[in-house]
């Protein structure tokens, strides 16, 4: 609170840390959303970055600068600036710039009121290929499988959005990219497209044979990169100068692996190659290691160093008290925003002032595993690509990449003592030790040795994450409040984490990927269709993996949010993988074993003891029968001697 009552009385100028130098006049008191806190507006404020949250004619009305720190001043910023400019961006700003200070209340309010509308730029949106019962559902044995598949396939009508004629008309006035086709929002307070999150809608859609709605979503992302050159965070201003992980390239091979549509892949060639070369351009890095062997890798490094303006004043605060200068720390949010894991310990100092907590994080200095593992993926898998389309020098500059990136992966990241891939730390030339799921990401590329694979088995079975009821958590730092931390499972994740252990072909590794499938499946089906006493139904953004009753996990920024986008998706392709293909019974209480067989198992082992039963009464029959037979022999040993004899002799 302190840190916040400095960020609001005191003047920021230029220096090492944005030292606070000049007092403000007599504050008023104000309620915000979470706290109470002192407001001063006797003279514009703003902050001392050099790097705008994103560019263009909105960039001082949505972003940065004197009306963003003013609306958080007034506690006005769930409200204004709007979802629609009533005048040009030009004409808002330049009315802004004429308030005189000091400003009062219900001078900002007038000018709000008079300046904006709050109104929806999105519409429901009639998807043209849903059906009530797609094929795979139809395909389910298992009754509370299938009704919980339904009842997935009934949420992407619930999701399902559009941009309304006037965003087509008057885009200028909208702080968003709006794009021609339909597409699925996360749901709960997310209501636009978003960037990663579309990964695992689109696995879900294709479940739900929906290969339409699926191409629509990659032609609007098409149409992003168009605009942008590369995929921003979301549709939304405030989110345009950061990005996301880049798994573009692996939705295109998702849809063009289901339709075998070429004329869409050679559509899409232009942009997959036009988002590497950015990724290329503006996220890569020379990692040298202390051996001297130097490596260009990738690194989540956001281009924008000022507060958010979804999260300003707490922002403001990490960037005045942190532990390193202010835009430094800016930065490092904005980049770990742009990793998708906002907020993890993962990106946070783990030693020293401040240690595991946001005043600590780090991110520039981090050169994370996975980003790296979904390059050389997409290398790899633009290298298919462009042999498919016949453009073999192309697919060799691709197979380049890839090598030389895998062979980065294993040199940098991989710990022949622990037996897992971790972060390097560049400042601390090492590697930054503790479970995240991403440690075995590198498995998603397959070809390791059996060597390797039972390090890695080792390594988890000594962890502890397989231990939990719900699935598997994002960290194992219990003293952390971060939702991208314990005790929560994300779908994202545990789903990548199967899929990396599924990939890796070792047969232990495959069979804890179907445990961990299962009880992350188990996890979502209660919280949907039989949830704790007291919880609403829903499919959650997130779990807490310690239980496997379906609640919601905790922590962050914002409340949980149900919907949900990612986790429909990431359920619906693991019950494709393990529900159909293997056919299983679920259960809602009953253990994971890895013993337990799958339906078709079970089928078999039902077939044997029928047959087994039927010829046991065939032989009971035929034994008495031949036992009638010496009915006239008085000693029945003997009558049970020849029958036994005769009965053997036909056997």
């Amino acid at each position: 609170m302190e840190g916040l009552i400095c960020v609001i009385f005191f003047f920021f100028v230029n220096g090492p840390r944005g030292v606070c130098t000049e007092l403000l006049a007599t504050p008023k008191k104000l309620k915000t959303a979470n706290d109470e806190v002192l407001v001063a507006a006797d003279i514009p404020l703003e902050p001392n970055c050099s790097q705008p949250i994103c560019l263009g004619p909105l960039s001082q009305i949505y972003c940065s600068g004197r009306l963003i720190h003013t609306t958080w001043l007034f506690g006005m910023q769930k409200t204004c600036p709007g979802d629609m400019m009533r005048k040009s961006p030009g004409l808002v700003l330049e009315l802004f710039t004429n308030l005189t200070y000091p400003l009062k209340r219900e001078q900002f309010q007038k000018f709000c009121t008079e300046n904006f509308a709050n109104i929806s730029y999105l519409k429901q949106a009639n998807l043209v290929d849903w059906t009530k019962e797609p094929e795979n559902i139809r395909r389910l044995q298992d009754t509370k499988l299938k009704k919980f598949a339904r009842k997935l396939n009934e949420l992407w009508k619930v999701l399902a959005r559009e941009f309304v004629e006037q965003v087509h008309k008057t885009p200028e006035l909208f702080p968003i990219l709006p794009v021609s086709n339909a597409f699925i929002v996360p749901g709960g307070s997310f209501q636009i497209y978003f960037y990663w999150d579309s990964y695992w809608i689109n696995k879900g859609l294709l479940f739900s044979n929906m290969s339409t709605t699926v191409r629509q979503i990659l032609e609007n992302l098409a149409s992003v990169v168009r605009f942008h050159g590369f995929i921003p965070n979301s549709g939304i201003v405030q989110l345009s100068r950061r990005s996301n992980p880049p798994l573009f390239t692996q939705m295109v091979a998702d849809y063009y692996d289901t339709t075998g549509n070429r004329t869409l892949l050679k559509e899409m060639m232009p942009w997959l190659d036009q988002e590497m070369l950015w990724w290329g351009k503006n996220r890569t890095l020379e990692v040298k290691l202390p051996s001297g062997r130097k490596y260009r890798m990738y690194q989540y490094r956001a281009l924008s160093n000022c507060p958010r303006p979804e999260n300003y004043l707490i922002d403001l605060n990490n960037g005045l008290n942190g532990t390193g200068h202010p835009e430094f720390i800016w930065s490092s949010i904005a980049s770990a925003c742009e990793s998708g894991i906002d907020f993890s310990t993962r990106w946070f100092a783990h030693q020293g002032k401040y240690a595991e907590t946001k005043y600590s994080i780090r991110t520039n200095d981090i050169v994370p595993v996975d980003l790296n593992v979904f390059m050389a993926w997409n290398f790899a898998t633009l290298a298919n690509f462009h042999e498919i389309l016949g453009r073999s020098k192309k697919a060799d500059e691709y197979r380049k990449l890839y090598k030389n990136l895998r062979k980065a992966v294993d040199e940098v990241f991989w710990s022949e003592s622990d037996g897992a891939w971790f972060d390097y730390d560049l400042m601390e030339q090492k590697l930054r030790s503790g479970f995240y799921p991403s440690n075995v990401f590198p498995l998603l590329l397959s070809g390791y040795s059996a060597r390797i694979t039972k390090k890695v088995l080792d390594y988890l079975l000594g962890s502890g994450v397989l231990d939990f009821k719900g699935g598997i958590p994002v960290s194992l730092n219990k003293a952390s409040l971060e939702q991208w931390d314990y005790p929560n499972g994300w779908p994202p994740l545990t789903h990548l984490f199967v899929e990396s252990l599924r990939l890796s072909r070792d047969e232990k590794l495959v069979k804890i990927a179907e445990k961990v499938a299962w009880k992350f499946i188990r996890t979502a089906y209660n919280g949907m269709m039989n949830p704790k006493k007291g919880m609403p139904a829903a499919c959650w953004e997130k779990y807490d993996i310690r239980y496997d009753d379906g609640r919601p996990g905790s922590g962050g920024e914002y409340p949980v949010q149900q919907g949900f986008g990612w986790t429909n998706g990431a359920v619906l392709d693991l019950i494709y993988k393990y529900g159909i293909r293997e056919q299983y019974v679920v259960s809602t209480t009953e253990p994971v074993n890895l013993g337990t067989l799958s339906a078709n198992g079970k089928q078999f082992i039902i077939l044997v003891i029928i047959l087994f039963g039927s010829l046991m009464f065939w032989l009971l029959t035929l034994f008495v029968l031949h036992l009638k037979k010496f009915s006239n022999i008085k000693d029945e040993k003997l009558q049970l001697v020849e029958a036994v004899r005769l009965l053997d002799n036909e056997w």
